[in-house]
């Protein structure tokens, strides 16, 4: 089973976010996050050089295997491409392992990437389907959690320094993204990046129901940017508060 076909035939067989059911999954999900990121500060160079290289490769093959069985699921890949945010910081992964030296990625796993998994995980958009016993919806809460996972590990070992140029780096890239996304969407009628329509029960139907009930699409579009730039400074702030833009705390291996 997948989304489109539970929609196709009407079927009434998700789960409500926020459930018994959802709250399980994001706890043992922190769980898993939680003693992999400890692991992860107490390896030497080598060992974390390692566990990047398998989350970098390990990303697309997930994504790749992901499609095969939605392939003979009977599913229509044009809905499952890797346009979405999660979907391209799993690419994204993959260069930044091989391009160490660049200073754009880690900007956007910090202030896209990463917060993009966690809405993704608080506010599902595969929620029509069984919370168990379904590989898309099992899918989607581990690779979710795996970003998180990524991104946290990597800002706990200070390999990731969040700047404020990076705030506005991560805006801009996003921007240019954004542009050609928006146009497959309009071409094959999709909702990648969610920026060509709203998605149900997330914090973008109330920016919808205040700027594209009176400005129409270029008034969500707009008011898309502004929260996401709101989003990006109190990021940018909690990062302060937490300490993770000291470019000097690089946690050493610890034995």
């Amino acid at each position: 089973m997948y989304s489109e076909k539970v929609n196709e035939l009407g079927l009434d067989i998700g789960f409500e976010l926020f459930s018994a059911g959802h709250i399980i999954w994001l706890i043992a999900i922190a769980i898993g996050i939680d003693l992999m990121c400890r692991h992860y500060v107490r390896l030497d160079d080598a060992g974390r050089d390692r566990v990047r290289k398998r989350f970098a490769w390990g990303f697309p093959i997930a994504e790749i295997i992901k499609d095969i069985v939605l392939y003979f699921s009977g599913a229509n890949l044009l809905h499952f491409l890797p346009l979405h945010l999660c979907g391209l910081g799993l690419i994204c992964a993959l260069i930044d392992y091989y391009l160490p030296n660049n200073k754009l990625f880690g900007q956007m796993f910090a202030y896209a990437f990463g917060p993009g998994a966690v809405a993704a995980l608080l506010f599902c958009n595969w929620s029509a389907l069984p919370i168990l016993l379904c590989f898309q919806s099992i899918f989607s809460f581990l690779i979710h959690g795996a970003i998180v996972c990524f991104v946290l590990m990597r800002l706990l070992s200070g390999e990731i320094v969040p700047t404020y140029k990076g705030l506005w780096k991560t805006a801009l890239a996003l921007i240019i993204i954004a542009v050609p996304v928006y146009l497959v969407d309009m071409l094959l009628g999709q909702n990648y990046m969610f920026i060509y329509k709203v998605q149900e029960n997330s914090p973008l139907v109330m920016i919808w129901s205040i700027f594209g009930t009176r400005f129409g699409q270029a008034g969500y579009l707009a008011g898309y940017a502004l929260l996401a730039l709101i989003v990006f400074h109190v990021l940018y702030l909690v990062y302060g508060l937490l300490g993770f833009r000291n470019p000097d705390r690089r946690i050493k291996a610890k034995h």
